[in-house]
């Protein structure tokens, strides 16, 4: 049982107070710097950074900024020996590993390249271009990984690509195999790019993408003169099914003669997939004729449609076909166990399970909860001391990122923080955490607990603030005040003046138009943006369209869950003909995204039932199950974007 502790804040609330004039007096010249930086008044720059003291902890931004009046290789190397360990430091490494691989100079990329802490996709492409430099042979196993993909690449490594292509890493099949993720993907750009390199007379005809996205239909029913056309075939045939799936079949069995054995298989699984996605019973079938090797969103969408019919056997085997690295994800591991498990397999479903219940996501709640016993008891919750704290606090990154946060810098203030936790061991992070909850920079506090392996501190993982508001609107609304705080935590990490790239605001993350029908449903007069960011109204409006999709979708947590992030038309219409378990109802919601969600704000509340003291209920339990399908339809906005 978690246990709800107090944490002093009064140390914290005074060293601010007594350092406020002081603040006030840098803040100023710091920001007015940084805006004559902006805009190339160095003059004026040099004004107001001179005021600042000379071992200020924000110096090596001024520093950094005049690396762009005088940004030449002397200067650069001349700041990172002056600050070697700040991540601004880190961004002129990366610069100059880049510019020595643009210009060839491996011996000097490797230089640099090892002093960095983190590579993104390029530098690891780059990487391997420098090992070549050097002689050394490379694998096939190195390169495939970061060629096979439907998403661009960086230009670094297309040129690493090619030099694979020279020397038989990569083959011509690879190509084509990219090329069918890439239309997958719909990324028309990488397909023209793929194309161009195909050999003379085995390109796409040159109105062939056009074709294929205007008249499928026509383009299908033409033979392949190549394997690239057939390919676009294959793209054709997903274009119609995404809009009519019964033409999509009729289409593909009047047709698929005159495409290879392969191409065939394919594209009954495509159609299966499409198939799954909506639930359709028919896919099944059409994944027995899609054979053995099907792509790895096949085999997933092919274990869900197994798991959503009730087909144990046929989920297990599903998960067998996996690659291992895929059945070796959580949400596989989970159902193998519980495959095993309904086909009398209780031995291997409980080693599963064991293994998996160390995990606190929501898979390992479940696992655990499927345990005849409790193998294991979970760690006791850490708490770091004031010495540890005031250990963390005094770290020059951690000191400069609260720093950046209080004058509104969030971005710089994220990575500042982040570089400075760089492989930290477990109490660090939690005195960091810690100190992140004191200073109510609540998201910072949440993402470095989660960071722990060992010693877990689930108080900071899941904060309780506006514990005012959410049990008011627990009282108000009837609501579960455990579900509230885990949709909360899920929508905004409780930053109140969150703003998702949709429009959505505050700690619910209410979207204008949602907003302004539940006022008009409230009775309250029209709310504009500022009102709808204050934590009373969010919560308070959050909450009653919780309530009213929990009543509208017969009861059940799962579907209101559902509704607040996808809309109440799309969590009905992902309901089946009968009840269903609610973890099968999750596993099969077609969106990625409202899938995830579901788990983690499920699994959230299961966590704050216990942080809050209530009643224990199993995870199990408040996913209940989903009931049959009714007839009928919401008059709630839909929120098509995936938000509220």
């Amino acid at each position: 049982m978690y246990r709800f502790r107090p944490r002093p804040f009064l140390p914290c609330l005074l060293a601010i107070l007594i350092s406020l004039p002081a603040l006030a007096a840098w803040e100023k010249d710091f920001l007015a710097a940084r805006e004559a930086h902006q805009k190339g008044r160095y003059d004026r720059f040099e004004q107001h950074a001179r005021r600042l003291p000379a071992d200020h902890l924000l110096q090596p931004y001024l520093a950094f900024w005049r690396l762009k009046a005088n940004n030449n290789h002397e200067a650069r190397i001349r700041f990172i020996g002056q600050y070697p360990d700040s991540v601004l430091a880190e961004t002129l490494r990366a610069d100059l590993a880049r510019e020595a691989a643009r210009r060839g100079d491996w011996p000097a990329y490797a230089s640099w390249s090892a002093q960095l802490a983190r590579k993104d996709l390029e530098l690891q492409c780059h990487d391997l271009q420098a090992a070549l430099a050097r002689g050394e042979s490379l694998s096939r196993q190195q390169v495939l990984p970061l060629y096979r993909s439907g998403s661009d690449r960086p230009s670094g490594c297309e040129r690493l690509f090619s030099r694979a292509f020279e020397l038989g890493l990569l083959s011509v099949e690879d190509r084509y195999d990219r090329l069918r993720l890439a239309l997958d993907a719909n990324n028309l750009r990488l397909v023209r790019e793929l194309d161009a390199a195909l050999p003379e007379g085995e390109r796409l005809a040159a109105d062939g993408l056009s074709r294929a996205q205007k008249t499928p239909d026509r383009l299908l029913a033409e033979a392949p003169a190549n394997r690239a056309m057939a390919e676009l075939g294959l793209y054709a045939l997903t274009q119609v099914a995404k809009t009519d799936l019964d033409a999509a079949v009729r289409l593909w069995e009047a047709h698929q003669d005159k495409y290879g054995i392969v191409e065939q298989r394919y594209g009954w699984g495509q159609l299966a997939l499409h198939a799954a996605r909506r639930h359709d019973d028919r896919a099944l079938d059409w994944f027995g004729r899609a054979g053995t090797q099907p792509s790895e969103t096949q085999l997933a969408w092919r274990a869900r449609a197994s798991l959503r019919a009730g087909r144990w056997a046929d989920l297990l085997a599903s998960i067998l076909m996996m690659p291992p690295e895929m059945q070796e994800e959580a949400v596989w591991r989970y159902w193998r166990g519980r495959a095993h498990k309904a086909l009398g397999s209780g031995f291997q479903a409980n080693q599963i399970f064991a293994r998996l219940s160390r995990d606190h996501h929501y898979y390992g709640l479940l696992a655990d909860e499927e345990l005849p016993v409790r193998l294991e008891t979970r760690p006791a919750d850490h708490r770091v001391s004031e010495d540890e704290v005031s250990r963390v606090e005094a770290l020059p990154g951690i000191r400069r990122a609260l720093m950046l946060r209080e004058i509104g810098l969030s971005a710089n203030a994220v990575a500042e923080w982040d570089w400075a936790l760089r492989g930290a061991e477990d109490v660090t992070l939690l005195a960091a955490a810690e100190i992140a909850r004191r200073r109510q920079w609540y998201d910072r506090a949440i993402v470095t607990a989660e960071r722990t392996r060992e010693l877990h501190d689930f108080d900071l993982r899941y904060l309780t603030p506006y514990r005012d508001l959410a049990q008011a609107r627990a009282r108000e609304f009837g609501l579960d005040e455990a579900w509230i705080y885990g949709l909360m935590r899920q929508e905004s990490r409780f930053v109140a003046h969150a703003r998702s790239s949709a429009g959505a605001q505050g700690l619910m993350q209410i979207m204008p138009a949602t907003a302004t029908w539940i006022a008009r449903q409230l009775g309250d007069k029209r709310r504009d943006g500022a009102e709808i960011f204050k934590p009373e109204n969010n919560v308070r409006y959050g909450s009653f369209y919780l309530k009213r999709v929990l009543d509208d979708l017969q009861g059940s947590p799962v579907l209101a869950t559902a509704a607040y992030n996808a809309g109440p038309g799309r969590a009905r219409r992902w309901q089946a003909a009968t009840p269903l378990e609610g973890a099968v109802y999750i596993e099969t919601i077609p969106f990625l995204e409202t899938r995830e969600y579901v788990k983690k704000v499920m699994a959230n509340a299961m966590h704050y039932s216990q942080r809050l003291g209530m009643e224990r209920t199993a995870l199990k339990d408040r996913l209940g199950v989903v009931p049959a399908r009714p007839a009928g339809r919401s008059d709630q906005p839909e929120g098509g974007d995936g938000e509220v």
